[in-house]
């Protein structure tokens, strides 16, 4: 029964989505109409009915892409970014499918004047459809209706995980029904927890539920092959968890390969197109920074020459994105040849090595500004994880758990850490911990509002020594 209402809410979405469709060529025959009355093109206007038949041919394509995209299967643990994504694309895909195959097909081509608010008008319209199929599923499942029930396999960290997980995304519409599970308790977060696991068959014919969720600890592989057996003779929707809770690196993606699920670990938002659009806005930033900051650099350049003797600019072995060294550019607050005779070491409060126009920079973080050519150059960029050295990197590195993954992003002048105050001789686990938050959780609007508080909690710090 759960089942056939499952697939009645997919036809009444696919009749949606026609509906969609054919409003969107009305629009777009409406805007077209307005265009040619503004004298935008002086061909006429044929009559609605002359657009039925490439209409008709997208209504088809539409069915057929949208299925082929995915967007007609149960959604109950896909996100919404990631349908809204999918319908946007195959939205596209039909319209230029529509327009190739109607302008070969007939002579005569379809308005581009239409075509393209056909497009905007489509994408808008479907994915508000979609929205509102989700607000309505919501309504329904707030009051009871189209839930599917689910017993947890496992107890343990990933199974508790999975619980609170299902509570707090009641959008999926899944329910917790009860634990399977060998351990002795008989109740677990408000649910029984039924047992033994040689028993799962038996357990779920006497306790009916729509789905499985297998969420048994990496270590039990026997477990969990036997677990998988039993499952295989009953009739319910089986799903596997894997326990990457206790492997956590970045945020994972699962890639498909030869129909071999592929999990990548170390997954970084800022790829592809992302990664372009991130160049682009620190090539900008940093030279509209540059210009607006020319004259007070200038003016710091000459207060080091003349204060005291050596380079204006200390330069130093950093690294960046993928563990790739460069060299770092800033101010020169400290005496020529500094670190000589220690080497390599952190500079300290009241360190004797740093000039006193060298302390004022420090205390303001006005060293930091030549950093604004390292990224015009692709070095670095200006939100990210501060870049370390590569000696104090390779303590670091087995020290800390997880510390190499602030590489998989580039350095920035400025980061998540830094607006928190975590500078200098700060712990190193709670940077570490705010740039790993920053990489999992990476936006543009995160990369503004870390912009946004730099001025007010990243520049003047009682740390920055």
């Amino acid at each position: 029964m759960v089942k056939r209402y499952s697939e009645l809410m997919l036809v009444m979405l696919g009749i949606a989505d026609l509906v969609v469709a054919v409003a969107s060529w009305i629009v777009a025959y409406y805007v077209r109409h307005i265009l040619g009355e503004l004298k935008f093109t002086h061909f006429p206007l044929p009559p609605f009915t002359h657009y039925a038949m490439p209409m008709a041919l997208s209504l088809i394509l539409a069915l057929l892409m949208f299925n082929r995209f995915g967007l007609y299967e149960p959604k109950r643990t896909k996100s919404l970014p990631s349908e809204l994504s999918n319908t946007i694309r195959a939205v596209f895909v039909v319209w230029v499918l529509t327009y190739v195959i109607w302008n070969f097909i007939q002579r005569e081509p379809v308005s581009r004047l239409l075509m393209l608010p056909l497009l905007a008008s489509w994408v808008v319209l479907a994915s508000c459809n979609r929205l509102a199929a989700r607000e309505v599923l919501r309504w329904f499942r707030r009051r009871g209706l189209n839930l599917r029930h689910a017993a947890i396999v496992g107890t343990g960290r990933l199974g508790q995980k999975l619980f609170h997980t299902l509570k707090h995304n009641t959008w999926t519409g899944v329910e917790p029904a009860y634990f399977i599970d060998d351990c002795e308790r008989a109740e677990l977060l408000g649910l029984k927890v039924r047992g033994p696991l040689s028993n799962i068959d038996a357990i779920l014919a006497q306790n009916d539920v729509d789905m499985v969720f297998v969420a048994l600890p990496g270590r039990s592989h026997e477990q969990l092959e036997q677990v998988l057996n039993s499952l295989a003779i009953t009739n319910v929707d089986v799903r596997v968890v894997p326990d990457l809770v206790s492997f956590h690196f970045l945020r994972h993606d699962v890639t498909v390969l030869d129909n071999l699920p592929v999990i990548t670990l170390t997954s970084s938002p800022q790829h592809g197109l992302n990664s372009l659009l991130k160049r682009a806005f620190d090539l900008v930033c940093s030279f509209c920074c540059l210009v607006v900051l020319a004259v007070p650099m200038l003016l710091i350049a000459l207060s080091i020459k003349f204060s005291s003797r050596g380079p204006v600019f200390f330069r130093q072995k950093r690294t960046s994105l993928g563990g790739k060294p460069f060299q770092i550019l800033k101010f020169r607050t400290m005496i020529r040849d500094a670190e000589a005779e220690t080497g390599p070491v952190w500079a300290a409060p009241e360190d004797q090595r740093v000039t006193r126009i060298g302390r004022f920079l420090r205390r303001t973080s006005l060293d930091e500004l030549p950093q604004l050519i390292n990224v015009l150059v692709g070095q670095m960029s200006m939100v990210g994880p501060r870049p370390e050295r590569p000696e104090f990197i390779e303590r670091f590195r087995h020290q800390i758990p997880r510390y190499m993954l602030r590489h998989q992003v580039k350095a920035g002048i400025t980061g998540w850490a830094q607006v928190h105050g975590l500078r200098g001789r700060t712990s190193l686990l709670k940077r570490v911990r705010h740039d790993l938050y920053y990489i999992d959780n990476w936006s543009f609007g995160l990369d503004m509002l870390i912009l946004l508080m730099t001025p007010f909690r990243g520049l003047v710090n009682r740390n920055a020594y």
